[in-house]
């Protein structure tokens, strides 16, 4: 979306607290708090500002925005996601033209020939692996003069200010941001192995057939599985395949069989897989599985296979970020990562206080034996707190659980909505409603972070929304994120953790023998244990993706030392290994 003026606007170098006061009241209907006018002061150098969800942090931003827009400077803010990038821009609008300045959003939906054009005005907001994508595509560009001058983009490099920014900066680090092209189609031959092997690959197990190594999560057929490999009648099509290559084809499918699934990693949408993001629980775009992964998956799914790709212009955040002049953001959940982001980033953490305590009442965890006892825990709560005029948020991690917790609320006759990566266009309409008496929303993280969702004045004065967290994540700020969806500003509300020992993040954590072993334990004697166990699972799962981060950086570090002195360019090389 584009609004304001068509091109970079020349704001008044008095940009007063009056002006911009006055003109919040007159086009959002609010004066600016203290607290605000502090956190964005904060946000005028680098930083990141600590701030509790409810206290406008939207606002702040814009505020900081402002500031450095005024003085001549380019801002870039990043979001979440493509409906906040796109919400706050056209919420602000009207704002930001009043003081002189122009606006515009950069979305996966914008058209490549609009972007030049977006990037012109004072202020974009877009999600960071947006922006990243058209800096590489720009480098891109410019190396191969793929596009005529007008279609240029002047990239602007300059300030950065990331909403969220432990997501973007902490949990989003671990991936590099990668552009693909396709190289190879796949032929008769490979094609046949991509589908044999999907076919076979249910026939083969551990340990009889295969093992799958605990460092490194692949795996590797045993003599007995090669020799079963090898005895197997395939396909007359797959005689121009070596030996190796059907082994290798045969592991990759096994191992995307034993880790990557449906409703989970990714969705179907109109014969196309499209993977969806962990931390936002949205579909993604212009991401594919690597390494073959790809076609193994569409194989198992029965789709076309679409080409094989390589990488050709790769950036990680850490790097990404690194070429901005200025950096700051903000979040409500920094505060435990702030030796991290000052190594990394450069950036301290500074919390502000809020402008009203919470009066959100946070529930003891319910710990549950099985699976199936938390779903029946959690209808249980969900129809209390309806029969009381409350509102119930209950987050799933995935889509599949948001579908099989529909199931059972459904067995109950509780009426509700879900809210997932299949039904994207039903979001703001679902969120718009999920603050009236007696509404349910099972929601994935599509209603966590950013999400700001209006209560009726009869559940603000029925006790407000109840937060159900029906899993732990694999970091507890997503956790503290999604409860914060209640009693935002004041209001009242209140939370509950559910946990089971058939929950991933044990798994994730000890291993799946383990957490094997932690269902069956569970099923006789006491169970206070398992808390515990969960919250210590949380911490084991951080301290290996902040190990994940560390080695990501230095290893790009060296690769773009080494490509430098090449005098290759480190981010469209081919240099760097793929991920």
């Amino acid at each position: 979306m584009n609004f304001g003026h068509p091109h970079r606007g020349s704001p008044s170098s008095g940009l007063s607290r009056d002006r911009i006061n006055k003109a919040c009241v007159e086009h959002l209907g609010f004066k600016i708090r203290a607290s605000q006018w502090d956190a964005s002061s904060l946000l005028s150098t680098r930083c990141i500002v600590e701030m509790p969800t409810g206290e406008g942090k939207t606002l702040t931003t814009l505020l900081a925005a402002c500031s450095l827009a005024a003085k001549g400077r380019r801002v870039l803010i990043a979001t979440a996601n493509d409906y906040l990038a796109s919400r706050d821009a056209d919420w602000m609008s009207k704002l930001y033209e009043s003081v002189g300045l122009s606006v515009s959003s950069v979305t996966t939906a914008t058209p490549q020939q609009e972007r030049a054009s977006v990037y012109e005005r004072n202020i974009v907001y877009g999600t960071l692996r947006e922006f990243a994508f058209d800096f590489l595509r720009n480098s891109l560009n410019n190396r191969s003069k793929l596009h005529t001058d007008a279609e240029q983009i002047e990239f602007p490099i300059d300030v950065l200010i990331i909403d969220e920014a432990d997501s973007i900066l902490i949990d989003e680090a671990r991936t590099p941001m990668i552009i693909t092209a396709p190289v190879t189609d796949v032929n008769q031959a490979k094609e046949s192995c991509y589908r044999w092997s999907s076919d076979v690959a249910k026939e083969f197990h551990r340990p009889r057939d295969y093992v799958r190594s605990d460092a490194s999560g692949l795996v590797a057929l045993t003599e007995t599985g090669r020799k079963r490999v090898i005895a197997a009648k395939m396909p007359s099509a797959m005689a121009a395949m070596t030996t190796t290559d059907i082994l290798h084809a045969l592991e990759r499918a096994i191992l995307v069989n034993e880790t990557i699934h449906c409703d989970v990693h990714y969705v179907v949408h109109e014969n196309a897989i499209h993977l969806v993001d962990e931390y936002t629980g949205r579909r993604t775009v212009e991401r594919n599985f690597g390494g073959g992964v790809q076609q193994a998956v569409e194989a198992r799914e029965g789709l076309a296979l679409t080409r094989e790709s390589e990488p050709i212009a790769r950036i990680s955040v850490q790097d990404f970020v690194s070429q901005f002049s200025h950096l700051s953001g903000m979040t409500a959940t920094a505060w435990e990562d702030r030796d991290e982001l000052l190594r990394v980033y450069g950036a301290k953490v500074h919390q502000v206080r809020p402008h009203r305590q919470s009066s959100q009442i946070l529930m003891p965890p319910s710990v549950c034996r099985s699976l199936v006892e938390k779903w029946i825990r959690i209808a249980d709560e969900t129809a209390g707190m309806v029969a009381t005029n409350r509102s119930v948020l209950i987050g799933t991690r995935t889509i599949a659980q948001s579908e099989e917790l529909s199931t059972h609320l459904n067995e109950r006759e509780i009426s509700h909505v879900v809210l997932n990566a299949r039904n994207p266009m039903s979001e703001a309409a679902i969120i718009a409603e999920a603050g009236q008496a007696g509404r349910v929303t099972v929601a994935t993280n599509m209603a966590g972070r950013g999400t700001d969702i209006r209560l009726s004045e009869e559940v603000t004065s029925a006790g407000g929304m109840h937060v159900i967290v029906s899993e732990a994540h694999a970091a507890s700020r997503i956790d503290r994120q999604f409860i914060g969806r209640s009693s935002r500003q004041g209001d009242p509300g209140s939370a509950r953790l559910f946990v089971s020992p058939a929950d991933e993040i044990l798994a994730q954590a000890y291993g799946e023998q383990q957490a094997a072993n932690f269902q069956m334990t569970a099923q006789s004697g006491s169970i206070k244990w398992l808390l515990n166990k969960v919250l210590s699972a949380q911490k084991r799962v951080a301290r290996l993706h902040r190990k994940e981060r560390a080695e990501l950086t230095a290893r790009d570090e060296i690769l773009s030392d080494a490509m430098l002195a090449l005098g290759l360019d480190p981010h469209l090389d081919p240099l760097h290994e793929s991920h």
